[in-house]
């Protein structure tokens, strides 16, 4: 018996120390009409290192409530990165969203929010993958969006061919893919490239 006390202790302890998944946070019922958005309409924004991301949403208690925004830096597979907050961000985020404004003459009384990213506190300085997340004046996560930051520094090319599987012949299809590095030095693609 002990010995499994000590085992499941030890499993306790591990999964702790193994890296979760960051996942989007879905928003309490009173945060309404979310838009998070780059340069382009997409609510899931893929933007080029220096454009701006912005993030609108309403909050119906319309009590001008101080939210407060976090930015994590993620792996390709969406587990948080071992960089430092100041290896991928130039300044500090955990500010205040002060851009809001209250509803008047609407019939539901709400408070408009807006971020931009980058803003005076805080620049994005590394591409990769990105988790948004907000929190309320009691350090409780409201909502997180993810997105993606991308560099130039490859060109990508595609070429979409029949199947050669003939029971598919017709349904699905086969995509190659073309990367030109340029003056970048490839050592390892299989694991470099993602």
């Amino acid at each position: 018996m002990r010995i499994f006390f000590q085992h499941f202790i030890c499993l306790l302890f591990l999964q702790n120390l193994i890296a979760q998944v960051q996942v989007e946070v879905n928003p309490p019922e009173n945060i309404k009409s979310i838009v998070f958005k780059g340069p382009t309409e997409d609510q899931f924004p893929v933007i080029k290192i220096g454009e701006p991301l912005y993030l609108e949403f309403d909050d119906i208690l319309a009590n001008e409530q101080d939210y407060y925004y976090k930015i994590v830096h993620c792996d390709y597979d969406w587990t948080p990165s071992s960089l430092l907050k100041s290896q991928f961000l130039d300044g500090v985020d955990n500010q205040r969203i002060t851009d809001y404004e209250n509803s008047y003459s609407t019939l539901q009384s709400y408070s408009n929010y807006q971020l931009t990213i980058p803003n005076d506190n805080v620049r994005l300085k590394v591409s990769g993958n990105y988790l948004l997340e907000v929190y309320n004046s009691y350090n409780e996560i409201q909502f997180s969006r993810r997105f993606v930051v991308y560099k130039d520094v490859v060109t990508v090319g595609t070429e979409i061919k029949r199947s050669r599987d003939f029971n598919f012949i017709n349904e699905k299809q086969v995509v190659q893919f073309s990367i030109n590095s340029g003056s970048t030095r490839l050592t390892n693609p299989k694991k470099e490239v993602k």
